[in-house]
Parts: C-alpha cells; structure tokens; sequence
C-alpha cells in the first residue's frame, strides 16, 4: 500500500486506482495491489525529474508527480 499526495487525477486513473481497492479521499490517494513502480521516462528514454510509473497486476500504470499530479499511462 501507498499513499501519494494529490491534487489532480483523471477518471482513468482513478479507475484503475478504485479497481485495486484503493481510494482517493481530499487530497491522498490510496494505492493498493500494485506490482512496482519506477522512474517515469519520456519518450527518449530520459527519466522525468519528480515523475514515477505505478504498475498495477494487469500490466496498466498510472503516473504520479510530486506535485500531486495523477494519470493513466496509456499502453
């Protein structure tokens, strides 16, 4: 389990979140269930500076930012 700061997240990612029995509650998510989590990378294979990958069972991700910002990773 983990719990990030956010401020934004999308409605796919949240799916994701809720479908792995986490929550987003003000400003915490809740994260449950995940496999692991790395850097984020941007399409160079460059790592984003306060940028991380969360992976989940299925294989889908969302990405976070220290910033509070939350998404899905589309495939």
């Amino acid at each position: 389990m983990k719990t990030l700061y956010c401020t934004t997240i999308t409605s796919g990612a949240l799916n994701l979140i809720r479908s792995y029995e986490g929550e987003v509650s003000g400003c915490e998510a809740i994260i449950c269930h995940y496999v692991h989590e790395e850097p984020s990378r941007d399409k160079h294979g460059c790592i984003v500076e306060n940028a991380f990958k969360v992976y989940f069972p299925n294989s889908e991700a969302i990405c976070y930012t220290l910033s509070g910002e939350i998404s899905y990773v589309l495939k």
